[in-house]
């Protein structure tokens, strides 16, 4: 064969070659033939379970490729089992995701010791919120939440894992509330059940639990809402509950109480953590290293999913009336992150390994 006619045939291989593999690397092939993996470092049953395994059942039907997606739960330590692998143990390449809860979040955020998670490592695809609210026993002896400074008998607050309540516990330190903290709960259900037994005076859960759990001993005369935690909007203003729209805000109550918006560092602590666990009840989070096709083909599924009416009815009961976050509104999640000066977390990680024994990175 001539040396021309060698060269020639060498380099059109290398063209046709070279064009399968610009086809390969599109968005709209990236994943055919692959399987997406949802780790959810969570047991099943759970919110940020049924978080995950929600989306986990709708993406791959509108990622391009459909690639096929397993929602995966790896448990252990608190959720450090499952973070950890993630963070440290698979391939960046977009085949593996993490399901985590706002409260995850958090602790990755104020850097827990032996979590592994670096959120700035991490983006965001997709999200959904989850309002708190907090309520109180008659039997503390006040008519109205404007006075709650006047709050009679020994106010007791089960703990579980302390950073798990964060939300709640910066707000009673807001109000600069004398309580005490009893530990040894496994988890908010617990706590509500020990609340309705009377053996605590002050309870926080989930709005979903508030409505089908704590309502019910409102209307029994045993309890008495005070706040919703509430959210933040970018300006850092204080906005309702969708869920319990009526409820006064926890920045709102302040305010009443003392005729002037909350300042200090335990309100620059409230707007640095609410954003974080209440926006985020179940985050989906991918490594920010992960090729651009393989970024792009996620938010293409991501815009396919959400406009789906079998996903948004799905959604609507499962996340109980909260709408997912998408898209360009993802950013507020990291810009929540970014707000915090150094000041408030050193304050935040202070506050928890003094009262509450938290350990934390050095």
């Amino acid at each position: 064969m001539k040396k021309w006619v060698k060269g020639l045939c060498v380099g059109m291989v290398a063209l046709s070659l070279s064009a399968i593999g610009s086809v390969q690397a599109s968005p709209e092939t990236y994943y055919a033939g692959k399987s997406i993996r949802i780790v959810i470092p969570f047991s099943p049953g759970g919110g940020t379970d049924t978080f995950g395994r929600l989306i986990g059942q709708y993406l791959g039907k509108h990622v391009p490729g459909s690639p096929t997606v397993i929602s995966e739960n790896v448990t252990g330590a608190g959720g450090l089992l499952g973070s950890n692998e993630f963070a440290e143990r698979v391939a960046h390449d977009g085949t593996t995701l993490l399901t985590a809860s706002g409260h995850l979040n958090l602790r990755a955020f104020l850097g827990l010791r032996g979590l592994r998670l670096d959120l700035n490592a991490l983006e965001p695809v997709v999200a959904a919120p989850m309002g708190h609210v907090t309520a109180i026993a008659t039997r503390a002896g006040i008519d109205k939440p404007e006075d709650l400074a006047q709050a009679k008998g020994r106010l007791t607050k089960g703990i579980t894992d302390p950073i798990g309540l964060l939300e709640s516990l910066i707000a009673l330190e807001m109000f600069d509330l004398n309580y005490r903290p009893v530990p040894g709960y496994s988890g908010r259900g617990d706590t509500r059940i020990a609340f309705e037994r009377g053996e605590l005076m002050i309870n926080t859960q989930s709005t979903p639990a508030y409505l089908s759990r704590v309502v019910p001993l409102i209307e029994e005369g045993k309890a008495m809402p005070l706040f919703a935690i509430g959210f933040i909007d970018a300006d850092g203003n204080p906005v309702r509950d969708p869920a319990v729209p009526d409820m006064i805000t926890a920045p709102e109550l302040y305010e009443r109480i003392h005729g002037e918006k909350p300042s200090g560092m335990v309100w620059e602590a409230f707007k640095a953590v609410v954003p974080l666990v209440q926006n985020t009840r179940g985050t989906l989070w991918m490594h920010g290293d992960i090729p651009d096709d393989a970024k792009e083909a996620l938010r293409i599924g991501v815009e396919r999913m959400v406009a789906d009416p079998e996903f948004i009815a799905a959604s609507e009961r499962i996340l109980e009336g909260y709408e997912i976050i998408h898209g360009d509104d993802l950013g507020q999640i990291k810009d929540s992150m970014a707000a915090a000066s150094p000041e408030v977390i050193a304050f935040l990680r202070e506050m928890l390994s003094t009262r509450f024994g938290t350990q934390f990175e050095d």
